[in-house]
C-alpha cells in the first residue's frame, strides 16, 4: 500500500515475488542432500528475489510520475489470491514433501498469471523504464526453460512433464 492508502501494485507484487523466493528458498533447504536439486531451488529462489527488488526499484524511478495509470486488472484481490496461495504452499514445506510435489507448486507458480502482471507492472513507467528494468533480471521465459529442463532431470513423472511442455 501506499501512504495514501490506495492499492500499490508495485509493492503488492514485489511481496508476492519474494513469497515465491520463499518457496524456492524452502525447496532449497529441504533437499540439502541433493546438491544439485538444493542449488536448483537456491537459484530460482535468487532470481524471484531479483524480481522482487527489480518491482521496488521500478517503484523507486516512478513514485513521482503524476499521471501514473495503474492497469485495473492488477487488483488488491488478485494479489490477495496470490499471496494466500503461495503463504499455503509455503506450509507445505515440511520434510516429508517430495521433489515431485515440490515441482509441481513450482508448475503452479511458474504458470499463474505472476509473470504476466510482472512485465506489466515494469511498464508502468514506459518503454525506457520497463526495458532498463527487464535487463536487471532472469527473464521468466529462461526461468521456465531451467523449470522444464530440471523438471526433466529430477522428475519421471509424466503428468509433471507434459504439465512443463505446455510453457
Amino acid at each position: 500500500m501506499s501512504s495514501e492508502g490506495r492499492f500499490d501494485p508495485l509493492l503488492a507484487f514485489a511481496e508476492i515475488e519474494s513469497l515465491v523466493a520463499k518457496v524456492y528458498f524452502r525447496f532449497s533447504h529441504l533437499f540439502m542432500d541433493r546438491p544439485d536439486l538444493r542449488d536448483f531451488w537456491w537459484e530460482m529462489a535468487k532470481q524471484e528475489e531479483q524480481h522482487s527488488a527489480i518491482l521496488m526499484a521500478c517503484r523507486a524511478v516512478i513514485e513521482n510520475y503524476p499521471d501514473e495509470a495503474v492497469d485495473p486488472s492488477l487488483s488488491g484481490e488478485k494479489a490477495e489470491q496470490f499471496r494466500v496461495k503461495l503463504t499455503a504452499d509455503l506450509a507445505k514445506g515440511t520434510p516429508s514433501i517430495t521433489v515431485d510435489e515440490a515441482f509441481k507448486i513450482a508448475l503452479e507458480i511458474e504458470g499463474s498469471e505472476i509473470d504476466a502482471i510482472y512485465s506489466k507492472l515494469l511498464q508502468l513507467g514506459g518503454p525506457n523504464v520497463a526495458k532498463t528494468m527487464e535487463n536487471l533480471g532472469v527473464p521468466a521465459s529462461v526461468q521456465r526453460h531451467r523449470l522444464k529442463s530440471a523438471l526433466r532431470q529430477f522428475s519421471k513423472n509424466p503428468e509433471l512433464l507434459q504439465a512443463a511442455g505446455r510453457f
